[in-house]
């Protein structure tokens, strides 16, 4: 007889989330291009407010969050009755999964998805669907072919990590206006800041005009706030009342509340990370081409790489030369792409370096 408690199937079979490399044991100085962070850390205001808590953390923080959202609104021309607050938007995935899905139902993600869709699915109870990919892009047709009685959420990265593609304001649009009014259509904006395609949304006048779509961002990546969690979602009114019922209370800390206003406010920052992505996933993209590899084309803050299946220039070869270097790029075996590498845009002696150490590789190697 087992002496363990027994554990609900769907928790147990829960696949634990793999977070990229941070640290090498050989290297005092790294140059870590894993995980997608700012290129340019904090804004410097942040550092400045963030030693004003020394004498507040023994306070609980607004358990609305009040100030954040007035920002947030007013930023974005929201409605604030329609904005929720999360611990990263990785809690405001969970929670809609877990209020919307549970046992019998099903989830849809892409095969190239974030890893948290499905073990959002799992937590929820429900059963997820990988959707195939075309072109390494969310294929809306083969979502829509995936559809079943069972269906009661699809998640959709836009742009889709770790890929770096996205989908049209024009295609969503379509794929909405065709979607069952039951099936909560959850889009995942976690790169928006960083696009300037005119045919792009981040989903917000999605959101606005039909009652079954959901916007979430994060304060991850272009804030560069990704040790504090801050995340945030643009929702219907009913699923602003069932979420803030059921997630925890001060579930956002005071520091992060704080950060996340003040970056918000910082529009030089901000253009500064816009100009410096612009230019560097450009300038990447073609010393990638001219080392012989294949990039996937990106909008984001990353570049996925596609190398060869076998031999010394495969992904795992190439990956292994670069960590003796002390520089760490992402391995996304976990998504099924074990022939790739993604690489995050940093800082310009950082892509510099990592571009002329693949130089060196590939010309002792031939």
């Amino acid at each position: 007889m087992s002496n363990f408690l027994k554990i609900k199937k769907n928790i147990n079979s829960v696949v634990k989330y793999e977070a990229g490399i941070s640290k090498l044991a050989d290297h005092k100085k790294i140059i870590k291009l894993s995980s997608n962070e700012s290129a340019f850390g904090v804004s410097p205001k942040i550092k400045r407010i963030l030693k004003e808590f020394e004498n507040k953390i023994f306070r609980y923080p607004d358990p609305e969050n009040n100030k954040l959202k007035e920002i947030i609104f007013k930023k974005h021309k929201l409605n604030k009755n329609n904005i929720i607050c999360g611990n990263g938007s990785d809690e405001i995935l969970v929670t809609i999964a877990k209020i919307f899905s549970g046992p019998g139902d099903e989830i849809l993600f892409s095969e190239y998805g974030f890893l948290m869709y499905p073990i959002a699915s799992q937590l929820a109870g429900a059963k997820g669907i990988k959707v195939k990919d075309i072109n390494y892009r969310n294929s809306l047709k083969n979502f829509s072919k995936a559809i079943t009685k069972k269906t009661k959420i699809i998640f959709i990265a836009n742009p889709n990590n770790p890929t770096g593609t996205y989908l049209t304001k024009n295609e969503l649009n379509e794929f909405i206006l065709r979607l069952p009014k039951r099936i909560l259509l959850v889009i995942d904006a976690a790169y928006a800041e960083y696009i300037t395609k005119k045919d792009y949304t981040s989903g917000e006048d999605l959101v606005k005009k039909n009652n079954n779509v959901i916007m979430t961002r994060t304060f991850s990546k272009i804030y560069g706030l990704a040790g504090l969690r801050l995340g945030w979602a643009y929702c219907p009114k009913y699923v602003v009342d069932i979420f803030n019922r059921v997630r925890l209370p001060f579930n956002i800390n005071m520091a992060a509340m704080e950060a996340g206003i003040v970056a918000l406010n910082d529009k030089n920052f901000y253009i500064k990370s816009v100009k410096h992505n612009i230019y560097y996933l450009n300038w990447l993209t073609k010393e990638i081409i001219k080392l012989g590899l294949i990039p996937i084309p990106s909008v984001a803050n990353f570049i996925l790489v596609k190398f060869p299946s076998m031999g010394k220039f495969s992904a795992n070869n190439v990956n292994n030369y670069l960590l003796s270097k002390g520089i760490i790029l992402r391995r996304v075996d976990s998504y099924g792409l074990k022939d790739f590498l993604r690489i995050s845009i940093g800082k310009k002696n950082e892509l510099i370096k990592l571009i002329k150490s693949l130089k060196i590789y590939f010309k002792k190697k031939l």
